[in-house]
């Protein structure tokens, strides 16, 4: 989502990353991608993957890869939820359904 970031921004949209690691993983993975766009962590309080319906389906504890587009009154108007733990999508994919709705 980096590499698109601004792309996804100029459609009105905003990036927003939630994580289950712990606080271990904040300073490597904001250094090795460069992200612009917060990092929420929440390894004590899977509560937001759990609203989502997305944490520990694989049996890890873990939240699965997954992308949400959602309106600003945060009905989800497109999704995508990791198959396994090395799931990602690709961010024209992204920008391709933010182009067809009216978020």
């Amino acid at each position: 989502m980096q590499q698109r970031y601004a792309d996804i921004v100029g459609e009105g949209a905003e990036v927003v990353a939630v994580s289950t690691d712990n606080l271990n993983g904040a300073e490597w993975a904001v250094s090795s991608f460069g992200s612009e766009f917060p990092i929420l962590y929440t390894a004590r309080d899977p509560s937001v993957p759990q609203s989502f319906g997305v944490f520990n389906l694989f049996g890890d504890g873990l939240a699965a890869a997954s992308i949400f587009l959602l309106t600003e009154g945060n009905e989800i108007r497109w999704q995508d939820i990791g198959q396994n733990y090395r799931h990602r999508v690709d961010s024209d994919i992204v920008l391709s359904q933010l182009r067809q709705l009216e978020l």
